[in-house]
């Protein structure tokens, strides 16, 4: 008897044993991913409830005349819109604020403006220091009640554009809101929503950012969910050809009422692609849905005589071969132009400490011989990139350098609200991006318009220059080799037969004097005479005598610019 129990325990303990190593197995296991995160699902035959195509029927409000290409001349104005100005007294910017102050735009001499996201989303409040951020949206088709209703949009856009002031929107197509209805039906499977996000039944371990969870419990369908930046964002599953034809439609939807053009959001995150290790970031298949957005909606207007443009966030730093890459190729366009991100961290480098690469950084990577990528080029904007003008730079000769020369350099310059008068981060937010969002000092604004030395009046007198002067916006960049001192940075502009001189004080101390050889300058045959286009400072003074062109008294920060008249 005792023998049999004995048999029988042992039997009993085996299986016990057998059961509990089997679990501790499978908990050691990788989770295990839906084979349905990376196949192509969905109608390919999807029509939107909000269809439009892009025809005559459709089209409202088009700015007529534009070149093709009249991004590369444009001088873009970016406006959060939370912050810029009340028109209606209830402590949140609108759109009729925005219309107030177009002339004020146009007049400092800006002709293209980007709008912070506008529709619908989650997260609103009034308070300036509430950071209503717009990244998590709702509903692409209707608007921020908080900043007005369509009408109040349709009326900007018209008056925008009787100023020739080309407007465009910020598009986020990476994530939603999680209070989005397409998200809610998603995760109740209902309304054929059931794959238009990224569903696993395992919590798996995606890092997109240098987050510690990207994946999150959704208790309606008891699934994960894949959220990129985080859980109140999930990201939309762009394998998906109902997600695809929705967000293409939704571009559509706003050019024909009359946008110019769009600026896409976290663009390096969109569709992620299996292999040994998971490549979450900068995928092939990412480049193609862009490309697939770029030939079957932006240039479709071109031929409607209503030409757009659409420039990305591809938020790169270091590595312009991936950045690049977001440009696409002769043969499959992407975007029109990225976002330089590494300009705004080098110009700063270089004026606050001394770094005497930034007019390498500028040959090798901005202006490389044959490059044929056009680069949106910023100071600051809205995120952490770095702290407005006013705060970076507190030489106020500094801050006024580092404005003009993003002006004066053959890209398209992008200019955040307030940096005009050089604004400086709200206090008391260090580290945090709604230091970077607080309402614009209107009353700063007036003050510098009467004081001819401002960086509001620098900004003026700059831009108008740039308007009259296309080798600012089109010129061939050459790097010149000034003798003299190393804390010069020197090129021309060539465009056609106009060839402007550029020269910049990029240290704290007075250059006495440096020269130029003209005969350096292979645009140049002979030189007749100069004119002088801008002196930073009275005291410097600029004189061609045979083949030398010779800039003395050069204050700390201080510039010239210089037309050879040939």
């Amino acid at each position: 008897m005792l023998s049999i129990l004995f048999l029988f325990l042992s039997v009993n303990l085996l299986f016990a044993s057998g059961s509990k190593e089997s679990s501790v197995s499978k908990a050691l296991d990788t989770p295990e991913m839906s084979p349905r995160l990376f196949e192509m699902l969905g109608n390919p035959d999807y029509r939107s409830i909000r269809h439009v195509e892009i025809s005559d029927y459709y089209l409202e409000n088009q700015l007529e005349g534009l070149a093709t290409d009249w991004y590369k001349d444009a001088n873009f104005y970016h406006i959060w819109v939370k912050s810029f100005c009340d028109y209606d007294g209830d402590g949140v910017g609108d759109f009729r604020g925005i219309t107030s102050k177009l002339d004020y735009i146009k007049d400092l001499g800006f002709d293209a403006i980007w709008l912070s996201p506008i529709f619908d989303c989650s997260g609103k409040g009034t308070a300036k220091d509430y950071n209503m951020h717009g990244y998590d949206t709702i509903n692409y088709y209707e608007v921020n009640d908080y900043f007005g209703n369509e009408e109040h949009l349709m009326t900007l856009l018209e008056e925008a554009h009787k100023r020739n002031i080309k407007v465009i929107f910020d598009f986020v197509p990476n994530h939603t809101s999680n209070a989005h209805p397409w998200f809610i039906l998603s995760g109740k499977r209902e309304d054929g929503k059931d794959d238009w996000y990224l569903w696993n039944q395992d919590r798996l371990s995606w890092n997109a950012m240098g987050t510690s969870s990207t994946w999150f419990t959704n208790i309606d369908r008891h699934q994960y969910y894949y959220g990129a930046f985080n859980a109140g964002m999930p990201d939309l599953n762009f394998r998906n050809y109902e997600v695809r034809e929705e967000m293409k439609n939704v571009v559509r939807y706003w050019l024909n009422k009359g946008f110019d053009g769009v600026r896409v959001d976290a663009v390096r995150y969109l569709i992620e692609e299996n292999g040994s290790l998971v490549k979450l970031t900068d995928t092939q298949e990412t480049h193609e849905f862009f490309q697939e957005l770029r030939r079957d909606v932006i240039d479709v207007y071109a031929e409607l005589g209503s030409p757009k443009f659409m420039v990305c966030e591809a938020w790169l730093s270091g590595n312009r071969t991936g950045l690049n890459q977001y440009s696409g190729t002769e043969e499959n366009p992407e975007f029109n132009m990225v976002f330089d991100f590494d300009y705004a961290n080098s110009i700063s480098m270089a004026l606050r400490f001394n770094n005497r690469d930034f007019p390498n950084f500028l040959q090798r990577s901005v202006f490389p011989a044959n490059n044929t990528v056009q680069y949106g080029l910023f100071l600051t904007n809205h995120d952490n990139v770095a702290s407005r003008t006013g705060s970076t730079f507190t030489n106020i000769s500094q801050l006024k350098l580092a404005s003009a020369l993003t002006l004066l350099l053959p890209a398209t310059p992008f200019v955040y609200y307030g940096n005009e008068i050089g604004q400086k981060d709200a206090a008391g937010y260090s580290g945090n991006d709604i230091r970077l969002r607080f309402p614009l000092d209107w009353k700063e604004v007036e003050n510098q318009k009467n004081d001819p030395n401002s960086v509001l009046a620098l900004h003026k007198t700059i831009l108008s220059l740039r308007q009259k002067h296309a080798a600012f916006r089109r010129g061939t960049y050459t790097a010149l080799l000034p003798s003299g001192n190393e804390n010069m940075l020197a090129y021309s502009l060539t465009l056609d037969n106009e060839t402007i001189l550029c020269f910049y004080n990029l240290s704290a101390t007075e250059i006495l004097n440096t020269e130029i050889e003209l005969s350096t300058i292979e645009s140049i045959d002979r030189v007749q005479d100069l004119s002088v286009l801008y002196l930073s400072d009275k005291t410097i003074e600029a004189q061609a005598s045979d083949d030398l062109l010779s800039i003395s008294s050069i204050p700390a920060y201080g510039f010239a610019l210089i037309k050879l008249n040939n």
